[in-house]
């Protein structure tokens, strides 16, 4: 069965003890446990943004340009190809150096 730690913490007095501590103390009171995953460890710096506005990219026709709200000072500009994008959607931003899953770099 997987089961994510938070539902456990939820309902068990576990406190904030650690993945592999845990997985160690299951497996000492006889209980197997297979293994664990980390759900999106890999990602980093990834935000969640606003789009402001959206307008058509002058020299491509398939590629919109953004602007988008990450909680810096000014909006961000972002170019993107997503046929789904709107003004006032929610979604996730990677910015400048941030990894993705499967440890792709974002530049």
């Amino acid at each position: 069965m997987n089961l994510p730690m938070s539902w456990l913490r939820d309902y068990m007095n576990i406190g904030e003890i650690e993945t592999k501590e845990y997985e160690h103390k299951m497996t000492m009171s006889g209980s197997k446990v297979e293994g664990t995953e980390r759900l999106g460890g890999e990602a980093e710096n990834i935000r969640t943004g606003k789009v402001l506005k959206v307008e058509a990219h002058p020299d491509a026709d398939k590629l919109v340009v953004c602007q988008v709200e990450v909680g810096e000072d000014a909006p961000i500009q972002i170019v993107t190809a997503a046929p789904n994008v709107f003004e006032g959607a929610i979604v996730p931003v990677a910015m400048h150096k941030s990894t993705v899953y499967g440890g792709q770099k974002i530049t």
